[in-house]
């Protein structure tokens, strides 16, 4: 690919777009913006090197000159897996158990990877902010809204760098089909969303006997036990359940199409498959959202019993529907009877799928202009690869601008998807405050100038 020296915006990525349509966004343009400005080397550490952990470092280890520096965990088997990963790729790391004691003595770090568990979000977000660290924090932000809320003020506070990891926020694919629905008004005016994510009944996570943590050392860091410690998704005190952990994702992406959070919700969850648990392992819940065009009412659920379906976002509207997943294959759009397609779909070879003829539009932009390499290139990509790369490249900057998830936005998320659980507990409709929503919440900041560039 051509090397460019200043990486694309997404706001110049959508410019771009407007102009020469969405197919060329893809094809060359998105592509090229994915390229980072990679010439200064990055020291890094994280903390948490579960399994989310070990994707995240496995996703920066394909990124040029970012070096891993140290290792945190209070599990040996994952302090013992990440160290050896890490050797193999070249990079020796210190190995600490006391994330206190790794940003004390750890003093050249540029960033700090955070993938522990839900309910110690904030407080390492939050401990590295204050030794000077940017930080890139899995989602959801924290198993509660205040906890959320710290975080933010702790980023504004100290002028340090927030990523929360709603990659879908800097995925190529998300951004062409965002630039279909505003720049080629493909679904016209949107009136429904959809949006799901199936999978299998969970077995509990067992563990290796001979690694078991030290009663001792599960106390100190707040756990009673070792289930608790190896299924924390599935208890109140750790996490907000399978709405949180999966349904934060997808909700996120209704607001950021919508281009606004939404007003209500009511919700509907399920606990009587799984007795030994206590969060709800099946939920449906329906948001209403007030748009600039009207209003619209968003269907979500998660399911913890059966696989059917998968996971997607689907947006409605009077003039088509438009399908979008991390699944490439499940990306197509449906027009609507007599809509006039964006000039450079017509002719595109529709494919049979659920009893429809549907328009496979990532294929249809990968045919316009790209070159075999670079599409290569984004296939090969892991998602979170490319919202890794946003977050270094704007800890390089030193440009909160440059952040596709920064935290006042992953708030607002956080309080769309964390009143799910009073509307089911109350079996009532919950009003989201205008106060809790988003950086509206916040005094200071132009971030949602900078990044609600979907409405301007």
């Amino acid at each position: 690919m051509e090397k460019t020296s200043e990486p694309i915006s997404r706001r110049s990525f959508l410019g771009t777009a407007a102009k020469v349509t969405a197919a060329a966004a893809l094809a060359p343009t998105v592509l090229r913006a994915i390229e980072r400005n990679n010439s200064k080397e990055l020291n890094v550490a994280i903390i948490g090197a579960g399994t989310q952990g070990r994707i995240l470092l496995r996703d920066s280890l394909r990124i040029p000159n970012i070096r891993f520096k140290a290792v945190c965990d209070i599990w040996k088997y994952s302090q013992q897996y990440a160290e050896r990963s890490l050797g193999k790729a070249g990079h020796q790391v210190n190995v600490y158990e006391d994330y206190r004691e790794m940003l004390a003595k750890e003093k050249d770090i540029d960033a700090v990877i955070v993938a522990t568990p839900d309910f110690v979000h904030a407080e390492h977000a939050i401990a590295a902010l204050n030794a000077g660290r940017n930080v890139y924090c899995e989602k959801e932000m924290s198993n509660t809204i205040e906890l959320s809320r710290s975080m933010v003020e702790a980023s504004q506070k100290t002028g340090k760098l927030l990523q929360i990891g709603h990659q879908r926020r800097s995925s190529p694919a998300y951004m062409n089909a965002l630039a279909m629905i505003k720049n080629d008004n493909v679904c016209g005016r949107i009136t429904n969303c959809f949006g799901q994510w199936n999978r299998p009944a969970q077995p509990q996570l067992p563990w290796p006997k001979r690694y078991e943590i030290p009663a001792a050392t599960l106390k100190k860091f707040g756990y009673d036990n070792m289930d608790k410690f190896m299924n924390w998704r599935w208890y109140r005190k750790f996490s907000a359940g399978p709405i949180a952990d999966l349904g934060s994702h997808q909700i996120d992406i209704f607001s950021w199409f919508l281009g606004c959070e939404p007003s209500t919700v009511t919700a509907n969850g399920s606990a009587d498959y799984y007795p030994d648990r206590e969060w709800y392992a099946d939920v449906m819940a329906v948001y209403e959202y007030a748009t600039s065009a009207g209003s619209v009412r968003a269907f979500y659920q998660v399911l913890n019993t059966t696989s059917y379906g998968s996971y997607f976002e689907r947006f409605h509207g009077d003039g088509g529907t438009i399908v979008i997943s991390e699944n490439a294959a499940m990306c197509y759009y449906v027009p609507e009877a007599e809509k006039e397609l964006p000039g450079w779909l017509s002719g595109v070879k529709p494919v049979a799928r659920d009893g429809m003829q549907v328009i496979p539009f990532l294929e249809a932009l990968a045919k316009k202009g790209s070159s075999a390499a670079a599409m290569k290139e984004y296939q090969e990509k892991n998602p979170h690869q490319f919202h890794l790369e946003n977050f270094y490249d704007a800890v390089r900057a030193n440009d909160k601008k440059k952040l596709t998830c920064p935290a006042e936005i992953a708030y607002g998320t956080a309080v769309s998807v964390l009143n799910v659980i009073p509307a089911i507990e109350k079996a009532a409709k919950v009003k989201i405050s205008e106060a809790a929503k988003g950086s509206r919440g916040f005094s200071g900041g132009d971030i949602m100038k900078t990044v609600k560039w979907i409405l301007d």
